[in-house]
């Protein structure tokens, strides 16, 4: 299992904003294949939002982030926008 956590800084006056463009983006990745889930946590103080998503591999996760759905949904993307983006990825070890 491999997931992605994208931590964003966003400032309040554009809090509203993100919310609406991430709001249903668990429906929009339902077709990926080997997505497995997906959570868009909204801080309940500060400005530190994440979106966590959750794949079979490593390699679903890759094939997403080249394919043509993935730049359609990253399409319009503000390139003067005040959000900080900090994507970490990560293995997910079981205990077996």
């Amino acid at each position: 299992m491999y997931v992605s956590m994208n931590r964003l800084t966003v400032p309040a006056d554009y809090q509203s904003h993100l919310e609406r463009a991430f709001g249903n983006g668990g429906e929009r990745m339902k077709e990926v294949p080997g997505f497995l889930e997906f959570l868009f946590l909204a801080p309940t103080e500060g400005d530190e939002y994440i979106v966590f998503t959750k794949w079979t591999d490593e390699g679903s996760f890759k094939n997403w982030t080249e394919s043509e759905a993935f730049k359609r949904a990253h399409t319009g993307t503000n390139p003067n926008s005040p959000v900080k983006s900090d994507l970490r990825n990560y293995a997910v070890k079981s205990h077996s």
